[in-house]
């Protein structure tokens, strides 16, 4: 079984040739020994977004991001603090509770956990997965979380809809039905690819 968080697999799907082999096998060293893994390095950002946004404070709140910063997570967190504010702009959205599930396809399994949800002025709610990394989140990878969370989307709120946030470029993404018919297929041989790399990687 390789069990995998949602990051983990868009972060598989958005490499290509060797690099994918790399990939996978630096992750299962890490599956395989825990003391090896690294800690969550943008936690602390995302609960930053969640606090801001609850209390309405969200400048302050990325500000405190940025001055409690280290060395080396200060570039980091003053372009996702920079990002995250561009992307608000003037909008304020409702901060709504959602769920965690998992996805399977054969052996595979990729854990769901979007860091928050939204509620905008209009009344339509959001399960959101923000994108933190340096590496621009691309089209393929951002429709990869999107069906993700559709496709659990009962164990995460009931009749929202699934949204991406590449919070350092302030873009937002949203699964059309174009891409949303193409996607099962697709989807599916990522995770057998991945498996298979997984299973040589042992």
């Amino acid at each position: 079984m390789a069990y995998v968080t949602l990051p983990t697999f868009v972060g598989y799907s958005i490499r290509s040739g060797p690099a994918r082999m790399s990939f996978v096998r630096r992750y299962r060293r890490m599956f395989e020994d825990p003391q090896r893994a690294a800690f969550n390095f943008y936690r602390r950002a995302a609960s930053a977004i969640r606090e801001g946004r609850e209390s309405g404070r969200d400048k302050e709140s990325m500000m405190a991001l940025v001055d409690q910063a280290n060395a080396v997570s200060l570039p980091h967190y003053t372009a996702v603090a920079e990002g995250w504010l561009r992307y608000l702009g003037r909008r304020k959205p409702e901060v709504v509770e959602v769920g965690q599930s998992r996805w399977r396809h054969k052996q595979f399994e990729s854990r769901i956990s979007p860091q928050l949800g939204l509620r905008k002025a209009s009344g339509q709610e959001f399960v959101t997965w923000l994108y933190f990394k340096d590496e621009p989140l691309t089209r393929n990878g951002a429709n990869l979380a999107l069906w993700s969370m559709e496709q659990v989307m009962d164990d995460l709120r009931p009749g929202a809809t699934a949204l991406v946030v590449d919070v350092r470029r302030a873009k937002e993404f949203t699964l059309t039905n174009r891409d949303r018919a193409r996607m099962e297929p697709w989807v599916r041989s990522e995770a057998s690819s991945f498996l298979t790399l997984w299973e040589a990687a042992a």
